[in-house]
């Protein structure tokens, strides 16, 4: 058949790298010549009106803004890896059975699709995951709300320049720098509770947070070269969570999980349906709808958001310092998403 050897064709790429280079410089095909790519519409996603995504993006930020408040909660009675099987296991199922017409079999996808999307699972649902909650509990949530958020986008625009060879802006370098300063002083040991070494290993393992969600999202992008936003979180979710699972039975929790407050329960039905299943949808449609750039832009509401949030249920605060550093991530950030100026090609660092 003509339409299977066009769309062996635009399969040809054998390792991941190759179909990531190939994604990005081949974007998705409208109109008749779609069937080379798409032969089932459940892997279309409706245009929602823009105006529609910024609202679903905002709303984003301030689910994610009281994650880390909902996850310290959970953790109070959950292990911390079984917590992370259940959230992604049980948001990976809640998307499957809610929305079984949008969601693509999975015979239906290629190898190199279910390449990324393993990726994403390993990114998104195990090691993301694993560093931002064993560093909740040592390190503030209010701290989880400003370095994890503002550090993804700076590893974003780094692998952009090593994978893809872009070239990094002055303006770009100077914003990078700004944001190190930031987070320099958010993690200066400032008398808060827990041992120093304690707080400052929790803030390490969430800028490595940050860099394994600045990777997933990069990749996030691949991956709906060619599935909408359900499907791609749907299966990532579910990977992320059986991967999980061994280390989770290690924890043997089944005397925690009996004995987890009805607290501990809300905290992780909170991380599963609105910190996970609307949050990442919506975080995946908008990267669709309006652009990887943009969307990353709203990145930069979450501190607040995450800030004031676990000042109102935890009684967290931070030192005139660390909100001068929580401030400067912030402008660091806007600089390395600020568009480059019309007519000025940007300047090679």
């Amino acid at each position: 058949m003509a339409s299977g050897r066009a769309r062996n064709s635009l399969l040809d790429p054998s390792d991941v790298l190759s179909y990531f280079l190939w994604s990005l410089n081949h974007p998705p095909i409208a109109g008749r010549n779609a069937e080379h790519l798409v032969t089932d519409q459940r892997q279309f996603t409706p245009l929602h009106p823009v105006g529609h995504v910024y609202v679903l993006l905002l709303m984003t930020t301030v689910l994610w803004g009281a994650g880390p408040v909902a996850g310290k909660i959970a953790l109070q009675g959950i292990p911390t890896i079984t917590a992370g099987m259940l959230r992604f296991g049980l948001a990976s199922l809640t998307l499957f059975l809610a929305l079984p017409g949008r969601i693509a079999g999975w015979r239906t996808l290629g190898r190199q699709d279910l390449i990324v999307l393993l990726l994403l699972g390993i990114l998104g649902g195990s090691i993301n995951h694993l560093f931002f909650f064993f560093a909740l509990g040592l390190a503030p949530a209010s701290h989880a709300s400003i370095i994890a958020p503002t550090t993804s986008p700076i590893w974003t625009v780094l692998l952009a320049s090593r994978l893809m060879r872009e070239r990094i802006a002055r303006a770009q370098v100077a914003g990078i720098l700004v944001c190190v300063v930031g987070v320099a002083l958010v993690v200066r040991p400032s008398g808060s509770s827990g041992s120093v070494p304690a707080v400052l290993l929790g803030d390490l393992f969430f800028i490595l947070a940050g860099l394994a969600w600045g990777i997933y999202s990069y990749l996030c992008k691949v991956a709906m070269r060619r599935q909408n936003a359900e499907t791609v979180l749907a299966y990532a979710m579910g990977i992320g969570g059986a991967l999980l699972c061994p280390a989770a039975l290690l924890e043997r929790p089944w005397h925690a999980l009996a004995g987890a407050s009805a607290a501990s329960w809300g905290g992780l039905a909170y991380l599963v349906i609105g910190n996970t299943v609307l949050a990442y949808l919506w975080w995946n449609l908008g990267i669709q709808r309006v652009g990887a750039g943009r969307t990353a832009v709203f990145s930069n509401l979450v501190p607040p958001f995450g800030v004031l949030i676990a000042w109102l249920a935890l009684g967290e605060s931070l030192s005139a310092l660390q909100f001068l550093g929580g401030l400067l991530c912030l402008v660091g950030v806007w600089v390395c998403q600020r568009p480059a100026t019309p007519g000025r090609g940007p300047s090679s660092a």
